[in-house]
């Protein structure tokens, strides 16, 4: 295959097979569902629960110190929900794909047993890439630290957030086919972290142009996405409610086509794509 083939096959794959959308949907709805309620207990921790009833503010909602706690669970709330919830979506989504590149018909339920059975190996490889991101945001600390400590220009700063971010993306890129790893292969957490470099490693030239075309269209898609949310704006509380609907059929739309694209780009490097699925116009003609 080449890298044209890879998005003309997963857009007839996604159109073909809408349902591939489903595990983004759900995931969508439940982090909006949990958002809302951890700022709604944000809200009332910080007013107090005697505003429903008196209508007066707690005297502490004024005093910064204590916004800290609420704002602090309020963040990890929503942190650790994405993270459950994005590692069985990702788990549901790359099974769906799978299937769909292997010419079948994938449905919710096979998209319930990948992400019953992989879901958790995903979390751990997420937390152990968030682990190094952590780490490597060493030199923006170290430029802040030094350039706070003599008071220079915040140039050091600068210099570690661009080398910080550098080494962010390069994390990103040498892991980006873990999930494919533990869904379609079915290795370890560890396994998944060295198969990703090795297909990386091995293909790095076809990967990087596919992750540059993930890009391009990400930004247009946003970038229109933007110009039609400031358009909506406008609009007082049906504006918001509208740009919530766009935002959530455009994650349905993007996120599953980018996992359909790079699990087809991990199965062909791997050689996991069966002869006649590469050239369907070459299948032989039944034997009468």
């Amino acid at each position: 295959m080449d890298i044209g083939d890879y998005y003309s096959r997963a857009f007839k794959g996604f159109t073909e097979n809408p349902k591939l959308a489903i595990p983004t949907l759900f995931e969508q709805i439940f982090l909006l569902i949990i958002t809302f309620l951890a700022m709604a207990l944000l809200f009332f921790s910080v007013i107090g629960p005697e505003f429903l009833t008196t209508g007066k503010i707690h005297a502490n909602s004024t005093d910064p110190i204590a916004l800290i706690v609420p704002i602090i669970l309020f963040s990890i709330t929503v942190m650790i929900s994405s993270w459950i919830i994005g590692s069985y979506v990702s788990a549901a989504t790359v099974g769906m794909s799978k299937s769909a590149i292997n010419g079948e018909r994938p449905d919710l339920s096979l998209g319930f047993r990948n992400g019953n059975k992989h879901f958790l190996k995903i979390m751990a490889v997420s937390l152990i890439i968030g682990l190094i991101l952590l780490f490597f945001t060493i030199p923006i600390l170290i430029g802040f630290f030094v350039d706070y400590t003599y008071g220079i220009t915040p140039i050091l700063t600068l210099i570690g957030a661009l080398l910080s971010l550098i080494l962010w993306l390069v994390t990103m890129v040498l892991f980006m086919f873990t999930s494919q790893s533990i869904v379609v292969c079915g290795e370890s957490v560890i396994g998944s972290l060295k198969d990703s470099f090795r297909v990386l490693r091995e293909n790095i030239f076809d990967v990087i142009i596919v992750l540059i075309i993930n890009i391009i269209i990400a930004l247009c898609v946003g970038f229109v996405f933007g110009i039609i949310n400031m358009a909506l704006s406008l609009v007082p509380i049906v504006g918001y409610l509208l740009s919530i609907i766009l935002q959530v059929i455009l994650a349905c739309i993007i996120n599953p086509f980018f996992v359909l694209v790079l699990t087809y780009v991990y199965m062909d490097k791997k050689g996991l794509i069966h002869p006649h699925l590469e050239n369907p116009e070459h299948i032989p003609e039944p034997i009468n």
